[in-house]
């Protein structure tokens, strides 16, 4: 390219998405942000969408000094300033003749407008905040194909509250659910609908049928921390989908979980060009990692002990995200935590010192009880604290001569084919004779019933956990609702029930259903057992503090001292103060150190700052009790 030569900036709709093009080869202009190189046509393209338009632009006068551009594109760059000024005030205006459904809260409006000015959003609100009847709002105002995906419990959700928030027969919605047949004839049938629903993993599965059968212009990915995995089917699968639809949208309450690195599937599903060129790029530039730590094998393997350029994250996130907490947008009752002690019998103290010391236990039965590895070793810790344990299958693949072959072959052990054992291992549940986590838990909950206006929330973490809790129950004679892995798709018609029948006391659930659904009918929640996902912790927690709550809200913890589950406790708490680090703008407005800062000159998130780039990991590490 010579120097003195013109070159032309054109602008046009690629595929549906406004773009910059320009008509030349050569490998100078993949230096420009997003950009993208058609080959066949010989062109390159930019995102010419706000909030990127002004980067492509800068780029291209750099990287082409002597660059022209077209009047259209001009145009274009006119549109993105006065985008770019109005989306302050939230000055967007809507279609004319465009009438909301329903009446939208002012931050449901100023997520409304902010989705219409980005072609590229993320909507972080709280959860109970009303996303789902944010983005319908959006379908109504710009009618076109759209593709949800959703948490399998949230796939009839959002049929409900299309349903609620839309003129009779406005919105054709279709939701792939049902038997493989049936999901099948749907997808045959579903050309002409303007929504289709479907489950994370309904879409891996089904996703080239998707494709062939249903032409989307516009993809919602709701409770998008489920792409926090890079590697995970679920998140390639997703942005696969993604690359067709030239607008996106994310919706989370909780996009970090407590660790940069769950930003980045979120991302690339927007636009593979927001977070970095590849993950590893993206892990190197805000994880600090150590050589120093040892797994099985006496090898050596990175580790990540702290985070650094939040900062720099940070703004990212902020160009293409709205973020809202309760506290700012509505008058909530408030919330007591509570966490309440409770002690374990001499059996169940035996075979967790045990458990700890040799990684195995002798139990009553006689039988020997084995953990395989740390993992699974706290696994075991948490349910003699819940008073029973699961007998695992023994290792039959350590030493088997068949074993590279199982692994090439993807072949597991007590299934059909394993040479050693091909029939399923038998599990044996053994509960302790007294278990004094549950007599805690019946006293709490004997006082909560003592009212006979009171419900409340009970989440468990282990199936076992729900049997128990469930014969309680029926012992007690107090009706319930019981919600698990099997029955999680009738979660929204199950909590239409609880919140409505008030001769329901009770709902009985796994802390991983506690997505998507509103249970205000409760004031009450009980932990009877933690998980180390934040995500299933912070969604669970909010199922009863929604819109529509008017009543204070009091959980309990169940917690033993010095346990593992004390230890699972601090993790999550740990892990909420990183991940609010990285969903919220660091407010130096309001900060008490501001003026400090001011005349010292210290950066957000840098020496000096309150708000600490670099985490130290809690790091469990049991003790006898």
């Amino acid at each position: 390219m010579a120097d003195s030569e013109t070159i032309t900036c054109n602008f046009t709709h690629w595929y549906g998405t406004p773009a910059f093009v320009i008509s030349l080869t050569g490998s100078e202009l993949k230096r420009v942000l997003g950009a993208v190189y058609a080959e066949r046509l010989g062109h390159w393209f930019f995102p010419a969408y706000f909030p990127y338009a002004e980067d492509v632009v800068n780029d291209l006068k750099i990287v082409v000094p002597n660059i022209e551009f077209t009047p259209e594109a001009q145009k274009q760059m006119q549109k993105i300033q006065d985008i770019k000024e109005r989306l302050k005030k939230f000055d967007i205006s809507y279609r004319e003749g465009f009438k909301f459904a329903t009446k939208p809260y002012k931050h449901q409006e100023e997520a409304v407008k902010f989705m219409l000015a980005l072609r590229r959003a993320a909507i972080f609100y709280d959860m109970g905040l009303g996303k789902t009847k944010a983005v319908i709002d959006v379908m109504r105002h710009d009618p076109m194909k759209t593709l949800v995906l959703a948490p399998l419990i949230g796939v009839n959700l959002w049929v409900e509250e299309i349903k609620t928030h839309t003129i009779s027969g406005e919105l054709e919605t279709a939701a792939l659910i049902g038997t493989p047949k049936k999901k099948k004839k749907i997808l045959e049938e579903c050309a002409d609908a303007d929504v289709l629903i479907t489950s994370y993993d309904t879409a891996k599965r089904y996703n080239d049928n998707i494709l062939e059968n249903y032409k989307f212009e516009r993809i919602v990915a709701d409770e998008s921390h489920y792409l926090r995995g890079h590697r995970s089917a679920r998140t390639k699968s997703a942005v696969a989908l993604a690359s067709h639809a030239h607008t996106r949208i994310i919706l989370s309450g909780t996009p970090s979980l407590g660790n940069p690195l769950h930003l980045w599937g979120q991302l690339s599903f927007l636009a593979n060009h927001i977070p970095a060129t590849n993950f590893w790029k993206f892990k190197n530039r805000y994880c600090m990692t150590s050589k120093n730590y040892r797994i099985p094998g006496n090898r050596r393997r990175n580790m990540i002990v702290g985070y650094k350029n939040l900062d720099l994250l940070n703004s990212k996130v902020q160009r293409i995200a709205l973020r809202k907490k309760k506290e700012e947008c509505l008058d909530l009752p408030e919330r007591t935590i509570t966490d309440i002690e409770f002690s374990i019998s001499g059996k169940q103290k035996k075979a967790y010192n045990e458990l700890v010391e040799t990684s195995s236990a002798m139990l009553d039965s006689g039988k020997l009880l084995e953990a395989a590895n740390a993992a699974v070793v706290i696994q075991k810790l948490m349910q003699v604290l819940s008073g029973f344990v699961i007998q695992t299958a023994p290792d039959i693949c350590d030493g088997c001569k068949n074993l590279k072959t199982c692994v090439n072959n993807n072949q597991r052990p007590y299934t059909k084919g394993c040479v050693v054992n091909p029939e399923p291992y038998p599990q044996t549940i053994e509960r302790f004779k007294t278990n004094p986590k549950m007599d805690a838990l019946e006293e709490l909950l004997d006082g909560i019933t003592a009212e006979e206006r009171n419900k409340c929330i009970i989440w468990a973490w282990f199936t076992e956990e729900l049997n128990m809790l469930e014969e309680m129950l029926k012992d007690k004679e107090i009706q319930y609702l019981r919600l698990d892995g099997r029955n999680s798709s009738c979660g929204r018609e199950y909590a239409d029930k609880f919140n409505a029948d008030p001769n329901i006391k009770i709902w009985l659930a796994q802390v991983s259903t506690g997505v998507a659904l509103t249970l205000n009918a409760a004031t009450y929640m009980i932990y009877y057992n933690l998980s180390y996902d934040l995500g299933h912790y912070l969604q669970s927690l909010d199922r009863n503090l929604r819109i529509g709550q008017n009543n204070n809200v009091t959980v309990y913890r169940l917690i033993h001292k010095n346990s593992v589950l004390e230890y699972v406790a601090k993790v999550l708490s740990q892990k909420e103060n990183i991940a609010s680090s990285l969903a919220d703008a660091v407010s130096c407005i309001l900060c008490k150190k501001s003026l400090v800062c001011l005349v010292k000159g210290i950066k957000p998130y840098k020496k000096g700052c309150l708000h600490k780039e670099r985490t130290h990991r809690i790091v469990t590490h049991p003790m006898t009790l």
